[in-house]
């Protein structure tokens, strides 16, 4: 007979006879006989040779012995890897060949959806919904209830005639199975009129309307979802709420689907309930804070702990309001007449103000420690009452014990008072906390045993519970994730910790041991891929840094595993040990992708209010105009490009002030590195936000980014660009020398700090930057310039709530090899000019108005030949110097703040001209006017900002006032640019429209935005 060893027999007693055929057709028995060869059929089997010679325990050579045999396959089964196992015995010419018939078991690889896929349910939603995970074992009746699972999940979205097909494909090296749910998702159906059942004390239309099943006004049903369908029933909920049935109960039976009008009806039973009265007697509280408060509002019913709760909270709310002596009683009546009352008697008592703190007993921590910890505070500006409340003090005892406590004084109490009539005056709280903290225990010695197999020297510098350090729980605890996380990310997955604890209390002393049961170290056998259909493997292989037969880290392995996400390149990133229960030394590790989508695209819609440049030919306009401006963004962005994980993007962005296209091409980890990046920019863009000119600019360009550290970024790049001006409203400037294209050919870097804790809400850090650049005909440049502009900003926290912010910048654009004729000022192009001021910069300017402004002619001294036409607008300047304070406080409730700010600088002529006097200076000139004025002096600005915190950034407003705004030559007439290029000399003073006046720019400016100023 042939022996034969399934799965089912393999926890049978061994076999003690061994029977084979023989050629002869005979049988035989092999025992005792000398093994000459184990064989493996297939050849290549799924466990690792090294797992494989140690389960083996029939050897070449040995007498053959069934117990041997029986517990090999034993062995072999308890690995996980093998469905089905046979073994075969035939003779041989000095003995017996043993043969493993072996059936490898199957796992899952990559699950994916496609086909006709309508959201919702979402291609991650039905993934999910299957229930099939990465490295588990492949199971056929799995997949009919993962169908199953997902047929119901698209019906719940109106998808009732959807049909999913699974297709499966096995990778015959690996055993993986990929398995792709086909989904037709077909039509949605619509809801239907709903049958309603029940005490519903609501009209039918009522329901109907608060479902939101039908759109309004045209009456047609909306398309199923099951969000739909939640938020129908929640909108029933809300609609009783609001009549004061608080406890109505709305139940959706199903929702019937007719195949013949695709359309489903929802059967709903409804009992609507008493109508809830609560109102608080003796004490005003508005119907908004009960609400809040009273949990019967968000549970939809009504009970003693229910009622309970709301009145602990109606107490904390008072004692917060400065009622510490506060009573409140609830008290529900009986049902009358389809309404029950609940009454909520509140005795305020005397309001009082918590004017002080002591803490007693304290020797151990700064004061400071404990009290941003504490929920008490005493009254200030802001808070005339202060902070109190019964629940509160209880709070600060338990929060400073816990702190004594995290410290090594396990029998520390804290007890607390409060005193009225502080200092004799009557309605003042003084609260005292009384420390009785007790001795402090230490560590006298610490002992780790059961570590053999791995060194725990690197960490033990990292235990808190080292000889000496206070005895906590909490230290404990800190040292067994430190030793446990070491250990995973060292092969040992069920490593375990314990402890045991030895006092001495003689000298309050602890002796402890940490006891570790290391268990089975675990390597790697070797890394499987699934997933990719557009990526190179390669791109996701030289990121994956893990090698065969080398311990398997959980830590390391999910560490790539974000590195991978980071890409920006796949929707998910899966990662599992295959067959991780199994018996075995050496395991594969899975990482599983699922592509991101090839394409996205953005668009958005905004408007800009407020005081900004833009071409215009009104010349009271000088100063800044206010008005809108529509902006409509797009981009597209080509994700993954070539397979590559490189990006192709196309940004748009449309406004009255700006047309702007640019085409970037980004390729991430350039020659290998994972933090080098370069980006191949072509970009066009006209501007109008300088009333000045419009500035056109056609550019190329080449940048590299390398990232340090997490803080700091060196960006290297080349621009080639053509600059021109357009729509230029000074007269003296509409010249060929100054209209005329320039191209310009630069090379900057720049280096970036930012060790800010928010970047969009900085509270501590600072964050500096510097970015410098030489222009050149080396580069083919027309001009010849160095610029620079540096900035530092930190940011102080001065007690808990409070911020000092401050930031300084400076800049400078300097030319060499000048061409004849032109200062250092006018060889430097109108559009590579600093132009500044505005909500971001310097608040006491409208935005770019800081800075220069034209004097009628284009050199210092005026050419008697050229008629002086000053119009007031702002030119730029070549030399920048900004500085700013704020500080920033609560204001009003947590998400209201306030910010002082104090803005000065400008923008200077040239670098060398930048100067922090306070005075506007003016000098005589031979222009018909008799005088000019300097604008190289720092202009101050003083404000008040009020603060909004959103999930996008604080939204601000800025109100300054600035005592020295510049004065200028221009004109207050709505006179027109054409006009005055029509005036003589001779109508300087005699024609208004010809006569340019001493202006000033306003003394206040308003600012509405997104974002700090800095």
């Amino acid at each position: 007979m042939t022996g034969v060893w399934s799965r089912s027999r393999v926890l049978l007693l061994a076999v003690l006879i061994w029977f084979s055929f023989s050629a002869k057709g005979q049988t035989q028995d092999f025992t005792g006989k000398i093994v000459t060869s184990v064989e493996y059929q297939p050849a290549v089997q799924p466990i690792d040779p090294h797992d494989l010679t140690r389960m083996q325990l029939v050897q070449v050579g040995q007498p053959l012995n069934p117990r041997q045999v029986a517990a090999t396959l034993d062995r072999l089964f308890s690995t996980g890897l093998y469905d089905d196992l046979q073994v075969d015995a035939e003779p041989s010419s000095n003995g017996v060949t043993i043969r493993f018939l072996t059936k490898p078991r199957r796992f899952i690889g990559h699950v994916g959806a496609q086909g006709d896929i309508k959201d919702p349910p979402s291609r991650a939603v039905i993934i999910s919904n299957s229930q099939l995970y990465l490295g588990t074992p492949f199971d056929e009746e799995a997949l009919q209830t993962a169908q199953a699972t997902i047929r119901q999940e698209l019906r719940r979205n109106g998808l009732y005639e959807a049909k999913v097909n699974v297709a499966t494909i096995e990778d015959p090296d690996t055993h993986q199975m990929t398995i792709r749910f086909l989904v037709d998702a077909g039509k949605r159906a619509r809801y239907d009129v709903p049958a309603i059942t029940g005490d519903t004390k609501l009209s039918n239309g009522a329901i109907i309307r608060a479902t939101g099943w039908r759109i309004p006004l045209i009456n047609r049903w909306r398309r199923i979802t099951q969000a739909l369908t939640d938020k129908g029933t929640e909108g029933i909920q809300k609609r009783y709420a609001k009549a004061n049935r608080l406890t109505a109960s709305i139940d959706l039976k199903s929702l019937d689907y007719n195949p013949d009008t695709n359309r489903a009806k929802p059967m709903l039973d409804i009992d609507a309930g008493p109508k809830i009265t609560i109102k608080a007697v003796e004490a005003k509280v508005s119907k908004g804070k009960l609400r809040k408060y009273i949990p019967v509002y968000q549970e939809n019913s009504v009970d003693n702990d229910l009622l309970a709760e709301g009145a602990h909270n109606l107490r904390d709310y008072f004692q917060a309001k400065g009622y510490p002596d506060v009573d409140v009683i609830p008290r529900a009546e009986p049902p009358k007449k389809d309404e029950q009352i609940i009454n909520y008697y509140i005795a305020l008592g005397p309001r009082r103000r918590l004017v002080n703190i002591d803490i007693v007993g304290n020797d151990y921590f700064l004061l400071d420690t404990l009290q941003e910890r504490m929920f008490l505070h005493t009254n200030t500006f802001v808070n005339r009452y202060g902070r109190y409340s019964e629940t509160f003090r209880k709070r600060d005892e338990e929060a400073i014990a816990d702190l004594y406590q995290a410290n090594g004084f396990r029998d520390v109490k804290v007890t607390s008072t409060v005193e009225t009539n502080y200092k004799g005056k009557e309605n003042d709280l003084s609260v005292r906390f009384v420390i009785n903290a007790g001795k402090q225990w230490v560590v006298s010695k610490l002992q780790i045993e059961g570590a053999a197999r791995l060194d725990l020297t690197p960490i033990k510098p990292d235990l808190a519970s080292a000889e000496g350090q206070p005895y906590t729980e909490i230290n404990i605890s800190s040292d067994r994730s430190r030793i446990i996380e070491y250990y995973l990310s060292h092969g040992f997955p069920s490593a375990t910790f314990r402890y045991t604890a030895v006092p001495n209390p003689e000298d309050n002393t602890v002796s402890l041991t940490y006891q570790i049961r290391e268990g089975p170290q675990q390597f790697v056998r070797q890394v499987i891929i699934s997933g990719l259909y557009r990526t190179q493997p390669s791109l996701v292989q030289n990121r994956i840094d893990i090698r065969e037969g080398e311990p398997i880290s959980t830590v390391k392995i999910n560490e790539i595993a974000r590195g991978l996400s980071d890409l920006g390149m796949f929707a998910s990133v899966n990662t599992a040990i295959r067959n991780s229960e199994g018996n075995t030394h050496y395991k594969d590790v899975l990482y599983d992708f699922d592509e991101a989508a090839r394409y996205t695209f953005n668009i958005g819609f905004g408007l800009f209010i407020g005081q900004f440049g833009g071409t215009t030919t009104n010349l009271s306009n000088a100063g800044g105009a206010k008005g809108p401006s529509p902006i409509v963004v797009f981009d597209v962005n080509r994700q993954n490009f070539l397979g590559r994980g490189q990006t192709l993007s196309l940004q748009t962005r449309y406004s009255t002030l700006e047309q702007r296209e640019s085409l970037n091409y980004i390729i991430p980890r350039f020659l290998g590195s994972f933090n080098r990046t370069v980006t191949f920019s072509i970009l066009y863009s006209a501007t109008q936000d300088v009333q000045t000119f419009s500035s056109r600019r056609a550019e190329a360009s080449v940048q590299t980014s390398q990232q340090f550290t997490r803080a700091s970024t060196l960006l290297a790049r080349f621009a080639y660009r053509r600059v021109s001006t357009g729509s230029v409203n000074i007269p003296a400037l509409l010249i060929p020398t100054l209209q005329q294209p320039v191209r310009i050919g630069i090379f900057s870097a720049s280096y970036i700090q930012d060790h800010r804790d928010n970047p969009a809400d900085a509270h501590h850090g600072f964050w500096n930057t510097v970015d410098a650049g030489v222009a050149g005909d080396f580069f083919g440049s027309q001009r010849s310039f160095y610029r620079v502009l540096a900035r530092n900003a930190t940011y102080t926290p001065i007690g808990r709530n409070i911020v000092l912010a401050r930031q300084t910048q400076v800049g400078g654009i300097i030319p060499f090899n000048k061409a004849a004729g032109l200062t250092s000022f006018e060889a430097i192009p109108l559009p590579e000019r600093f132009f500044g001021g505005g909500s971001v910069s310097m608040r006491g300017f409208g935005n770019n108005q800081a800075g220069p402004r034209d004097i009628g002619t284009t050199t210092e001294e005026p050419d008697p030949s050229v008629t002086p036409k000053p119009t007031g607008f702002p030119i730029g300047g070549n030399g920048l110097f900004f500085n700013n304070v704020e500080l920033r406080f609560p204001l009003l409730w947590p998400n209201v703040t306030g910010v002082l700010f104090h803005d000065m600088g400008n923008i200077y002529r040239n670098f060398g001209d930048i100067s922090l006097r306070y005075h506007q200076g003016s000098f005589p000139q031979n222009n018909g006017y008799g005088v000019n004025y300097d604008f190289n002096y720092a202009v101050q600005a003083a404000g008040f900002g009020i603060r909004y915190k959103t999930p996008l950034g604080p939204v601000r407003v800025d109100l300054a006032y600035t005592p020295n705004p510049p004065r200028y030559l221009g004109f207050s007439q709505n006179e027109s640019i054409y006009d005055l290029l029509k005036c003589s000399q001779a109508d300087i003073g005699v024609k208004p429209s010809c006569t340019a006046s001493p202006q000033r720019l306003s003394h206040f400016q308003f600012f509405f935005s997104i974002g700090q100023a800095f």
